[in-house]
């Protein structure tokens, strides 16, 4: 994997911050009443891929959203031509939230800082770009932490051949190495498995890797040592049936209900209705209780629901 990376400048993102940004126009069905504070959980991030705009769902510790307030920023015509929103971690070591973009076309990847309450402060890139040979196999799956040093690293998925690996960072946005993981999906699993996620999933405190299976519905786990080596491959006690697998999208991670357990976010793009597995810190789903809001006709035809993190 060493030859597909290579380092270079990085075009600032252009048009991006818009003078007088409207509110976030999602529209939402509400299905009970927001109540409470934010709580130590986890809220949603939504991108309008077709004017650039980025929200957010602000969740309590039981789902409800009770706010949709967007980020100070948007991504202007020649960010949103170009340019994919593909994570979130804490590339500054602030304790923040921030937000991962790469360039599919140049192979750049940047970040938004942001501040802790929705306004980006600085864009600054990677010291690595992913070059001609990485933009073309390569699909960046994902952040977490890969190397066991608390800082967000990058995964990156050959939907080729199958190969997964990482970037590892420095804690302020800089690549040290890029060791693969001591696994790779074959060829049976790249016709089939999507990577669709990281977490926590048999509360070792280290990163795992989420797949699911988009022909037969199966999730399934990846659990890791904390060193990219893989140690097991176990399914969650659920699988996501014939109804679920036409119509729902898994679409992230996080913790829902406050237990400090990682559990699913799932997406409808059909009816737009938002839902979690809760899970109970061993692979097994205990619950499957929505979001309070879904996200309506006008929602769903723009906005893709892009990834989660602390907003609020």
């Amino acid at each position: 994997m060493a030859s597909f990376m290579e380092t270079g400048l990085f075009r600032r993102l252009g048009a991006l911050a818009a003078a007088g940004l409207s509110a976030l126009a999602l529209t939402v069905v509400t299905t009970s009443t927001p109540a409470g504070a934010v709580g130590n959980t986890t809220d949603v991030l939504w991108h309008n891929t077709t004017t650039g705009e980025v929200g957010t769902w602000l969740l309590d510790s039981n789902r409800n959203v009770i706010g949709n307030p967007p980020l100070s920023w948007r991504c202007g015509p020649e960010c949103n031509r170009d340019w994919k929103l593909s994570g979130t971690g804490d590339f500054n070591s602030d304790g923040k939230t921030d937000l991962l973009w790469h360039n599919t076309t140049t192979g750049e990847v940047g970040t938004w800082l942001l501040d802790g309450n929705r306004n980006v402060i600085a864009n600054p890139p990677l010291s690595w770009r992913c070059g001609p040979e990485c933009n073309r196999d390569w699909k960046l799956s994902g952040t977490g932490d890969f190397n066991s040093d608390g800082k967000t690293d990058l995964l990156w998925h050959n939907t080729t051949t199958g190969e997964v690996g990482t970037w590892l960072l420095d804690g302020n946005r800089n690549v040290t190495a890029n060791p693969p993981l001591s696994w790779r999906c074959g060829p049976d699993c790249n016709r089939d498995w999507k990577l669709a996620g990281t977490g926590d999933f048999n509360s070792d405190g280290k990163t795992d890797l989420l797949w699911h299976n988009t022909t037969t519905g199966e999730v399934g786990t990846w659990l890791l040592d904390g060193n990219r080596n893989v140690i097991a491959n176990p399914p969650l006690s659920w699988r996501c049936g014939p109804d679920c697998n036409r119509d729902w999208k898994l679409s992230g991670t996080g913790d829902f209900n406050s237990d400090g357990k990682t559990d699913l976010l799932w997406h409808n793009t059909t009816t737009g209705e938002v839902g979690t597995w809760l899970l109970d810190g061993n692979r097994n789903v205990t619950a499957n209780p929505p979001l309070s809001w879904r996200c309506g006709p006008d929602c769903n035809r723009d906005w893709k629901l892009a990834g989660t993190g602390r907003f609020g």
